[in-house]
């Protein structure tokens, strides 16, 4: 029976469904002719209401939160409003009162930036009265902190208090501290790598296509590397990250952790199933070289059927993965010395996870095609070294890279645990691999064999390559039958055919039975 149309309408409203305002941005809602709106709004990291009892030292903080994010937007704040959303107003406020209201304590937080405007509303009492709305904006450039050197972000719904840590990470991305400049702490000549330096100076001068003579000091000086100091050549934490002999001295952090998982999803327990651990340490130059190897020797090979043709194409391409994992060695923030990149290989994708949040403007959305180094010293030095070659063509070729192999595009996100990082994700097809074989089963069933084989048996095939056996049950999951003895006829003839073979105690309803790849060798 059909239910009556107004009982379908009441249905669809039970739906959860954002409002629009939800969308809003910070200048939609302070310019916005609803004065309801500002009750309605639910508190988060762009709008916050307050009564006007609040203290003027405790507003200021929201002028250091939504002055230094992590959104750029800045924030709206509505002071004549209670938590509950009940209108309280600002009416009854003497003059004194009000302006400092109106100031939202700027002279505990002098390098706040803001703009006030009072909005006539009717308050709980039924009376005329009035809320004052602020328009914070975020503050390029500096760090915004209160006059006794505390600072805030907006993280949701709350001002958090930043650590010195923290503090000094914002520092940075601002771009009013360079982390890099900074003198690193070790000695120059003794504690570098000095044949690394004279290839880089020889790299640099045979670019430069001039004749003349400069010194090696001369050189690092030049790319920002260090600075004379009372007649000393004092390095800097570039320098360190580039040349250091031992740089895990310095950063204990300037580390590669890769992982091979078994599956696509990681385990603990008993389910652990991590098949490869490698730690790679090292200068920047090396560890990025050596990752590189640990990953090419990873990523695995298929050979696709196209056109009556085998052709070899790998299972991601190799400049969207490199330039994947340049990005989060060079990206990364080394004033969080202690967390390393990690590299996680699954069956249907790699993900690279680098230490330090987004920078400034730069959001998932807009990350492709936009430049903004947190490191731009050690960027510039990584691009005149040889072994970094996809350096400076970016999140487009990436996607470029990706697209070209019908592949899905990159993926970014944010994830805050004890700090902040920015995880890069390539997917590959392992779900729709009807037309391709792992290349190593291409190369050990030849290729009248292979060539035999119907899309439903390439998949089986590619299952056993990475999984290593195969039931009935298990085939019904990757075909597209949804017969069960059509699943057990297709194994039957593969085995038939001498592809597999069937594995069993020769006990009646074996539950362990199975079939594997045939040894073909043998």
């Amino acid at each position: 029976m059909t239910p009556p149309q107004n009982d379908q309408l009441s249905l669809l409203d039970l739906l959860e469904k954002p409002p629009i305002e939800a969308l809003y941005s910070p200048d939609q809602i302070y310019d916005s002719e609803d004065v309801t709106l500002f009750s309605r709004l639910t508190e988060d990291h762009r709008f916050d209401r307050k009564s006007a009892r609040t203290q003027p030292k405790e507003l200021a903080k929201y002028l250091s939160a939504f002055g230094n994010g992590p959104s750029v937007d800045g924030g709206v704040l509505a002071i004549g409003i209670e938590n509950d959303g009940t209108v309280s107003g600002c009416a009854h406020l003497d003059q004194d009162g009000l302006s400092k209201i109106e100031r939202l304590g700027e002279n505990a937080c002098p390098d706040g930036r803001f703009e006030t405007k009072r909005e006539p509303v009717t308050n709980a009492s039924g009376d005329e009265d009035f809320i004052v709305l602020a328009r914070i904006r975020y503050v390029e450039g500096k760090l915004v902190e209160l006059a006794n050197g505390e600072a805030y972000e907006r993280l949701g719904d709350e001002c958090k208090k930043l650590s010195d840590s923290k503090k000094q990470e914002i520092r940075i991305d601002k771009g009013e501290r360079s982390f890099e400049q900074e003198p690193c702490g070790l000695v120059y000549p003794d504690d570098f790598d000095e044949n690394a330096i004279a290839r880089f100076a020889k790299i640099v001068t045979e670019n430069a296509s001039t004749d003349l003579q400069y010194s090696r000091t001369d050189i690092l000086r030049a790319y920002h590397l260090g600075r004379e100091r009372s007649g000393t050549f004092v390095c800097n934490n570039a320098c360190a990250v580039l040349f250091a002999q031992d740089p895990v001295t310095v950063f204990p952090g300037l580390l590669v952790h890769f992982l091979r998982y078994e599956g696509t999803e990681a385990l603990s327990g008993k389910r652990y199933n991590v098949v490869k651990d490698r730690m790679v340490s090292g200068t920047i130059v090396e560890v990025i070289r050596e990752a590189a190897n640990l990953i090419d020797s990873s990523v695995r090979e298929f050979t696709e059927f196209r056109d009556g043709k085998f052709f070899t194409v790998p299972e991601y391409p190799r400049d969207a993965w490199y330039e994947m994992l340049v990005n989060a060695c060079v990206h990364r923030s080394f004033n969080i010395r202690n967390a390393p990149v990690f590299v996680r290989m699954f069956d249907d994708r790699i993900e690279v996870e680098s230490p330090g949040g987004f920078m400034p403007q730069i959001t998932p959305e807009t990350i492709v095609g936009t430049h903004r180094p947190r490191n731009p010293f050690v960027m510039r030095s990584l691009r005149e070294f040889g072994e970094v070659r996809c350096i400076s063509e970016g999140t487009r070729r990436m996607v470029a890279e990706m697209t070209a192999a019908n592949l899905p595009p990159p993926e970014f996100k944010q994830r805050r645990t004890d700090n902040l990082s920015v995880i890069c994700t390539l997917r590959n097809n392992v779900r729709d691999r009807s037309n391709s074989l792992d290349s190593d089963a291409y190369k050990s069933l030849g290729q009248a064999v292979a060539f035999s084989l119907t899309p439903e048996e390439r998949k089986i095939v590619n299952y056993l390559v990475e999984h290593g056996k195969i039931n009935v049950s298990g085939a019904l999951r990757i075909l597209t039958t949804t017969r069960w003895h059509t699943a057990r006829d297709m194994l039957v003839e593969l085995e038939k055919r001498g592809i597999l073979d069937y594995v069993s105690s020769g006990k009646p309803r074996d539950a362990h039975s199975h079939y594997r790849l045939a040894d073909r060798n043998g």
